[in-house]
């Protein structure tokens, strides 16, 4: 998926977690989701940088350890509040490359 999907798709899941009780999450909770896209750095070492009809899962060196990546990240959202929403925008992140995969066919 492309970067303002994936930030739309945040600011989304953002918005529903302020409606949780008991969470009260501010701005840094929202920069940690939305800095969670960071992982897509992996792309700049990548040839070319951009191709639409690559598998992300397959090509970029932090998307192929996606399990490791996610496990850690629901483990880690027990133990330690800010990393709850890191771990939220990341498996968020996979989660619709996984869907942009399906849709596009790669």
């Amino acid at each position: 998926m492309t970067t303002p999907t994936h930030i739309t798709a945040d600011l989304i899941v953002f918005l529903v977690l302020m409606h949780v009780q008991n969470l009260n999450p501010n701005y840094t909770d929202l920069a940690l989701i939305i800095g969670s896209n960071l992982i897509d750095l992996d792309h700049l070492f990548s040839k070319p940088i951009y191709h639409p009809k690559r598998n992300p899962f397959k090509t970029h060196f932090l998307h192929k350890q996606w399990k490791i990546i996610a496990l850690l990240s629901v483990f880690s959202m027990f133990f330690y509040r800010p990393l709850l929403f890191l771990g939220i925008g990341l498996i968020l992140h996979f989660f619709l490359d996984y869907l942009y995969i399906k849709r596009e066919g790669v």
